[in-house]
């Protein structure tokens, strides 16, 4: 049986993939991939789990395929012991599902936000990776139950600590703007944009409420203090 030539139908598959999909390599990073978007496609975990089994009958030698193989094998044994890529995949969307938004128990501890940020200091985006964050929020609007979760956010958040103003203060400046001023021509640019912009009542009110919002927060962090 050719399964070289299987796999790769399964790759060129022209369909649109909806839902819960998974990302997967075509070159596998053990053969030589990379993690460009050339060499990375998004199937459904029942067509993942069966490119992974392909990928180890054209490679039978390769240990780390093997290994993924085996452990995406051990959440589709059901039925007896017998391996099923549709309980595979019905496994995976379950699982997804149970562990999103804020079912997820990482998703709040702070220690875990504190590592994932620090694997982003000194990271650069790409040009391209700008151009399509820029794209995708480009005409999103937040649901209203988003906007009260920010709002209660942003009431419930403590006032920034003198500590923490320090740090600010004393820190290194991007070296992007180091050393930059703004040319008198976007000094213009931004004066002129504002002219006649008039601030609606509702606006001036929800202000007035925030900065009130503030000062008791901050009244109420020294006293705990």
């Amino acid at each position: 049986m050719n399964y070289q030539k299987i796999y790769n139908n399964l790759i060129n598959r022209k369909i649109i993939r909806v839902g819960y999909v998974e990302k997967h390599h075509i070159l596998p990073r053990c053969l030589g991939g990379l993690d460009n978007k050339e060499n990375i496609i998004k199937l459904y975990p029942e067509e993942h789990y069966l490119a992974h089994l392909l990928l180890c009958k054209i490679t039978p030698n390769n240990s780390k395929l093997l290994y993924a193989a085996m452990n995406m094998s051990s959440g589709s044994m059901i039925n007896n012991g017998k391996r099923n890529n549709k309980a595979y995949g019905w496994l995976r969307r379950q699982y997804a599902e149970s562990m999103s938004g804020d079912n997820n128990p990482n998703r709040r501890n702070p220690e875990i936000q504190k590592k994932a940020a620090l694997k982003r200091v000194g990271q650069k985006r790409t040009e391209e990776t700008k151009h399509n964050m820029s794209v995708a929020q480009k005409g999103r609007t937040l649901t209203d139950a988003h906007k009260a979760k920010l709002a209660i956010a942003a009431t419930t958040r403590p006032p920034i600590s003198e500590e923490t103003r320090a740090k600010l203060k004393n820190r290194t400046p991007n070296p992007y703007w180091a050393g930059k001023t703004m040319t008198d021509e976007t000094r213009a640019k931004m004066s002129a944009s504002r002219v006649g912009k008039t601030m609606s009542e509702e606006a001036k009110a929800k202000m007035r409420i925030a900065a009130k919002i503030r000062e008791e927060n901050k009244r109420k962090f020294k006293e705990e203090k």
